[in-house]
């Protein structure tokens, strides 16, 4: 087991991590790590939530003692200013992450945790009518300042020709297997979980338009990482 340097004044956790991967909500990460569980194995592959108030290792509390040398990818919800207060990174280290349209993003965000305020509730069998007078439409979810530019947020600290790979949502398959190429993956299984069902929700041009500037550094980061898939795929079939 690794514990904190307390000799040193670097306090960051030392680890055998041979791949950060920033899952950023509604950008496939949930498919994602199923298939790093089943490329790497279930004991190797650890989600790892990290924000301001909690730090959670398979959604328990997260200490550094818990860190087990054992442990090969973190892959969770973790910001990567706080990722690299948090742990040493090694030089060669890869960190990847998925990137999505935002405004589907936002959209698909909002739909999930709706579902997810509703299945907690659970009103029709508790005979309850809360939901319908407390919830918030998507404008007024998208105006929160907190679910803006949530991308750009959670890559805070490093720029995108430093990320070893980023992969793209709306080219999932694609990019798996450009993954798959870059590290030397064989048999890579793709799964689908946690796919949020849109049909029912109508949302005009007008409001789409709406939600983009309202995260218009996302949406620039976006289009940089579309060129930069560009960049990838044709080194890709250079090499490959």
């Amino acid at each position: 087991m690794f514990d904190f340097l307390n000799n040193s004044k670097d306090k960051r956790i030392e680890n055998n991590i041979k791949l950060f991967s920033i899952h950023i909500p509604k950008t496939a990460g949930t498919s994602f790590r199923k298939s790093l569980k089943e490329i790497y194995g279930e004991s190797k592959v650890k989600r790892f939530d990290l924000n301001t108030h909690k730090f959670h290792l398979d959604e328990s509390p997260f200490t550094a003692k818990k860190m087990s040398n054992k442990i090969e990818v973190l892959h969770g919800h973790m910001r990567y200013d706080m990722l690299i207060e948090k742990f040493i990174l090694k030089e060669r280290t890869p960190v990847i992450t998925w990137l999505r349209d935002p405004v589907e993003r936002v959209i698909s965000n909002y739909l999930y945790l709706s579902k997810r305020l509703g299945d907690e509730l659970d009103e029709e069998r508790k005979g309850l009518n809360i939901l319908k007078k407390m919830q918030r439409t998507l404008m007024e979810y998208a105006h929160d300042e907190f679910n803006q530019n949530r991308m750009s947020k959670f890559l805070s600290g490093i720029k995108l020709e430093d990320i070893f790979f980023i992969g793209i949502t709306e080219y999932y398959s694609e990019d798996l297997n450009d993954l798959a190429k870059l590290l030397h993956w064989k048999n890579v299984d793709e799964f689908k979980v946690n796919i949020t069902d849109k049909k029912a929700y109508a949302i005009n041009e007008d409001e789409k338009l709406i939600i983009r500037k309202l995260n218009s550094k996302d949406e620039e980061l976006y289009q940089k990482a579309l060129l930069l898939r560009q960049k990838r795929i044709s080194e890709i079939l250079k090499n490959f």
